[in-house]
């Protein structure tokens, strides 16, 4: 196993996704003109999409007045024009990540960190458009509670609703360790600010990150003998 020894202050999300954002994310050449530092939200023990809602301290439910969706930014973008979500409808046109890295699969710390970086670009698409076909192939079968929040941002995308925010990015602290074999961990800094979850409806959900300060998580990755597999993400002990 390569033991090359990553910077403290690895972004291992960068690429499409290379820092703080004032509320949304973009994804593939939209983080030209918009970085993101934003995350999902729903109550789990994990710190990837399915984790936020442990880390959040207000949610509203079936506000008044209630949505009703339209086109974000108020109209019909132009075809491949991005335009974030917002609370009148989805985003639009939004980049697909790109191909993951050469070397992405290799066994070596070097894949691991591209696999990483890979995983984090197609959530963040993902949680924009409610398809998981690609993400999913980032994941360990094992790794239930993040399939599951897969399939429940699916649905909710299938039924009519959306998503406003609920991107993340994960800053690197330190190099990752082995647990013996397969198996490494790499904790990092998990950079989110809120997610809003409409309901066909017009009703929804708020989370917000009030943890800004306690957001470390541990990533633990598997190589199967093919490629890097996300296994879990846990909330690190303070």
């Amino acid at each position: 196993m390569d033991s090359t020894i990553f910077n403290r202050r690895t972004l291992l999300g960068s690429g499409a996704f290379v820092g703080l954002g004032a509320l949304l994310a973009a994804c593939g050449q939209q983080a030209n003109n918009e970085a993101v530092a934003v995350a999902s939200a729903v109550p789990s023990e994990t710190a990837s999409a399915s984790a936020a809602a442990s880390d959040a301290a207000s949610a509203s439910a079936t506000p008044s007045p209630v949505i009703t969706r339209g086109y974000s930014g108020g109209s019909k973008a132009p075809d491949g024009e991005y335009r974030k979500a917002d609370w009148q409808g989805p985003a639009q046109n939004v980049p697909k990540p790109p191909v993951p890295e050469e070397g992405y699969r290799e066994k070596s710390i070097s894949g691991l960190e591209k696999t990483l970086r890979a995983w984090i670009l197609h959530e963040n698409y993902s949680i924009q458009t409610g398809d998981y076909t690609e993400t999913l192939k980032f994941l360990s079968p094992s790794f239930t509670s993040e399939i599951d929040f897969y399939k429940k941002i699916s649905s909710l995308y299938q039924r009519g609703g959306w998503v406003v925010a609920g991107t993340h990015n994960f800053i690197a602290n330190g190099a990752p360790w082995s647990e013996g074999g397969e198996t490494y961990i790499w904790r990092a800094y998990r950079q989110w600010t809120y997610a809003m979850y409409v309901e066909p409806d017009g009703s929804w959900e708020n989370h917000e990150n009030s943890e800004d300060n306690n957001n470390m998580w541990d990533i633990k990755l598997r190589h199967n003998g093919d490629r890097w597999l996300v296994e879990s993400t846990t909330k690190a002990e303070n």
